[in-house]
């Protein structure tokens, strides 16, 4: 039997690390990206140690999906890897190659091995620069070697369209909680087929929930995860989405056809058009004859 633990190193996971913070930090608040990217616990690299240790320590591992690292380890530990974990990487093309998420590494890891990882990873001073911007939709970074691997930052989003958009298990997901952060000043997002008449009544619900929501979690001391069943579904969002570039392709081939929903089709095409910049159209032909 192969373990992770035993093809890879903290090492490995140095470059895309940092990535996992805003997955975190998505998570559990409601600020804009360029506001995330200032806190301490994504920009500071022991603060930021320090946070993601705790949520290593209460067992929150899906964070740490969109760190991400290719290794050739040969053929039959690639794809006993490849067959035993859900969301390795292994391409038949590159039969010695598995890619594997920091999530794999550190579930395999003892209490005292994460705690001496994360030591480690304390003292990587890397800053995320966000690669490039389409309307809502951010490239956040990733990786180029093996067959890619990138992440992606969304702000604005329905719950509607991320419902549709977590569909696709392959991809890795981080979204603003409404179990932890508050709905109390946010929006939902409005069709474009609604005309001036169904806006208006649409944006008098809307006002409707939100003074209900305040009421229930003001007065009457609700806890939000209980409020938030009084929403609309059409709620704003913020979410991460992270996978290897095959998979991501495939993502966008079902959801930039002219039959999926409007809002997640404008959000395919514009992940589409920031991936075109990054990957050179020769390797993203390679990935779409898959």
């Amino acid at each position: 039997m192969v373990s992770i633990k035993e093809l890879f190193s903290w090492e490995d996971f140095v470059p895309t690390f940092p990535l996992t913070a805003i997955g975190a930090r998505v998570c559990y608040s409601k600020k804009s990206l360029e506001d995330l990217l200032r806190e301490p616990k994504v920009s500071s690299p022991a603060e930021r140690a320090t946070f993601l240790s705790r949520l290593a320590n209460w067992k929150h591992f899906s964070v740490f999906a969109h760190s991400f690292a290719y290794k050739r380890v040969g053929r039959d530990k690639a794809l006993y890897i490849g067959a035993k974990y859900f969301k390795t990487y292994w391409d038949e093309r590159e039969p010695d190659l598995i890619g594997v998420s920091l999530r794999h590494y550190l579930e395999e890891l003892t209490d005292g091995e994460r705690e001496e990882l994360f030591k480690h990873l304390a003292r990587v001073d890397r800053e995320i620069k966000p690669l490039s911007k389409s309307g809502n939709v951010v490239l956040l970074g990733g990786t180029y070697e093996g067959f890619g691997y990138f992440v992606f930052y969304i702000s604005g989003i329905s719950r509607i369209a991320t419902h549709q958009l977590v569909r696709h298990t392959a991809l890795n997901f981080s979204q603003r909680s409404q179990r932890y952060t508050t709905e109390k000043e946010n929006y939902s997002v409005i069709p474009p087929s609604f005309g001036e008449r169904a806006k208006e009544l649409f944006k008098s619900w809307d006002e409707m929930a939100n003074n209900l929501y305040r009421v229930l979690t003001e007065d009457l001391k609700i806890p939000k995860e209980d409020a938030r069943f009084i929403l609309p579904h059409g709620r704003a969002s913020n979410i991460v989405v992270s996978a290897p570039t095959p998979w991501l392709l495939d993502f966008l081939r079902k959801r930039m056809e002219k039959a999926a929903q409007w809002e997640i089709r404008e959000i395919a095409h514009r992940m589409w058009e920031l991936l075109e910049k990054e990957i050179p159209k020769v390797e993203l032909s390679k990935y779409l004859s898959l």
